[in-house]
């Protein structure tokens, strides 16, 4: 791409693009069987302490149905397990099974491969303004 053609793409457009393709290039490299949503939904999972499907579903945006079945479809295959509130019953969580931890693992060490490799090509001096711009609150 040259700089005339950046100047005529938007940066969330640039952003998507980049995003996209990381995403597919982590999926690739790490080789487990997961689609985006339910390495999103992982990510999630691993982060929170104690989490309902329906939080889950507001985190990663999806559908309430949409998010009932990727999570199904994780617990059959081992990665989450489901529990119930001991103060309340009706209340059903989702944390991670050692194979869903695994799983995060793998994901986390092929990010940092990917990001060795853009620190690479880019300079860690980059990569680290990037980082500093991408946690600032501007949008």
């Amino acid at each position: 791409m040259n700089m005339n053609e950046v100047s005529s793409t938007t940066l969330i457009d640039l952003m998507s693009d980049k995003h996209l393709f990381l995403r597919k290039k982590v999926a690739e490299l790490d080789g487990e069987e997961l689609n985006r949503t339910e390495t999103h939904i992982l990510a999630v999972v691993e982060t929170a302490v104690k989490v309902s499907i329906s939080e889950i579903g507001r985190a990663v945006n999806l559908t309430r149905q949409g998010t009932h079945k990727s999570v199904l479809g994780l617990i059959e295959r081992g990665y989450l397990e489901e529990s119930q509130d001991t103060d309340n019953r009706r209340d059903r969580y989702v944390r991670l099974t050692s194979k869903g931890q695994q799983a995060c693992d793998r994901q986390l060490a092929v990010k940092r491969e990917l990001e060795l490799e853009i620190a690479q090509k880019l300079g860690q001096e980059h990569v680290e303004w990037l980082k500093r711009l991408l946690v600032e609150e501007w949008i």
